[in-house]
Parts: structure tokens; sequence; C-alpha cells
């Protein structure tokens, strides 16, 4: 069972694209950047409160009671599922040389490293790289729109949004198991990418307007994935600390 049928995925983008094209046409630019930021506001206290009543004392058990190499091998197999939506992704943007090193990393990965269970292609240099839909609309020339706070899934804007669909109804393995072993699934990859991110927490308690400090690095972290790490000067997309974009990455996953 797919998480997307058909008429919803048409439907979702349609809306989604008249809705950046509408953002991007009118309005002053803070109207732009951020006009639901009330909506926004609650969507991250209800977020970060169910963050802290369920999720975050999961992660925190899961990091406690298993070794670093479980979690590692844990780590690598889903992000290994997660390969060939990057290759796609390298293709549909023209990047022909990065799809051939994705392809081998995956290759190897998922023969000599049992499934992507151990990370053998980091070791030739073949090192893993992140490429989503989101970036490709943005390749593309589809502008950001507005800064969106997805319940739950937590910083992103109207482009990346719509990239989701196709992400997940075409790029997640885990998405076409049964309902059992899909829920078993997306259970233990949730986890583990909360139980990645407990040190990083520590940064964002520390910032006075914690919205403003996600938004900002979600934007400047966005910046630096669809420029392959060299931003534009202006765009302020290497003024973050790195554990922190990671921190968002991941959220997007």
């Amino acid at each position: 069972m797919k998480i997307f049928n058909q008429p919803f995925t048409t439907l979702a983008m349609l809306v989604l694209v008249l809705l950046m094209t509408g953002c991007a046409t009118s309005g002053s630019p803070v109207e732009q950047n951020d006009p639901f930021e009330r909506f926004n506001r609650a969507v991250l206290e209800f977020n970060i409160e169910s963050d802290r009543i369920l999720l975050k004392p999961v992660a925190e058990a899961y990091d406690h009671l298993l070794p670093k190499p479980v979690k590692t091998g844990v780590n690598n197999f889903f992000s290994n599922l997660w390969e060939p939506m990057t290759i796609a992704n390298d293709l549909l943007q023209g990047k022909i040389g990065y799809a051939a090193r994705d392809t081998s990393r995956f290759v190897v990965n998922s023969t000599i490293g049992l499934f992507g269970i151990l990370d053998i292609a980091k070791g030739m240099n073949l090192p893993r790289r992140k490429e989503d839909f989101g970036q490709t609309l943005a390749v593309w020339g589809v502008p950001e729109g507005p800064y969106l706070v997805l319940p739950l899934l937590g910083p992103s804007n109207l482009r990346d949004a719509a990239g989701l669909v196709p992400q997940y109804q075409y790029g997640d393995p885990v998405a076409r198991l049964d309902s059992s072993e899909r829920l078993y699934a997306t259970g233990l990859r949730l986890v583990d990418t909360r139980s990645r991110n407990l040190d990083a927490e520590e940064i964002l308690e520390l910032q006075p307007d914690k919205y403003l400090f996600l938004r900002e690095t979600y934007r400047s972290g966005r910046e630096n994935l669809i420029h392959d790490g060299n931003p534009p000067a202006d765009s302020g997309g290497d003024s973050e600390d790195g554990l922190i974009d990671q921190l968002l990455e991941d959220e997007q996953q």
C-alpha cells in the first residue's frame, strides 16, 4: 500500500505549485518570507510538546541501551535505502558525475556492505550525499515559497513540502512494505534519527527564540544542499552550525 494515491498526488502538487506561484508574485519580501508565522509557531509548539512526551524519551532509551555499532548499522541501513532517490535526483538535476559516484556507493554498500549496514563506500572516497525532490525543484527554478512548519515533520517551505509527495510515493522503500512491517520500520527509523540529534538539542535550548533560529538554520542548510556546499555569498548558507544543519536535514527524511 502506498502512502499517497495518484489523485492525491496530482491535487497536492497542483495546489502547492499554485501557492508558490502566488507567494512569489505578491506581497512584501517580509510577507513572502514568513506569512504563516503565527500558524508555524503554533505547530512548532505542538511538535516540541509531542517530542517531549513521546519521541524524546524513547530515543534516549534507544541511545542508552543499544551499543554504538548497532546504532551505526541501523542508521547506515536506512540511509542506504535513500540512495536510489539521491541518484534519481542527481539525474534530474543533470549531475551525471555525482549520479555515477552515488550509484557506485549504493552498489558497494548494498553488496559488500551487507545491504548498507556497513558503510564500506565511505572508505573508498565515496561519501554520502543527499539530493531530494525539493532540491531538484530549486535547481529547476521553482521559488521556495513561504516558510512552513509541518506537524511532526518540522521545518520546511512550500517547495520542499511539494517535494515530499514524490519522495515518499516513489523514493521510500519502507512505504511499500506491508502495513505492520511499515509501522515497525518507520518507528525504528524515526527513533534512530531522533537519537542522533539528542546532542544538537543542547544548542537549540540556548537560543532565545527557537522559532527564528530553526527557521534561519533550515534556510541556510537547504541553501548548502541545493548548491552542493557552495551557496552564493549573500545566501547565508554557510553561517550556521553544521550540527544543527544535520539535525534539520534528518527531520526532512
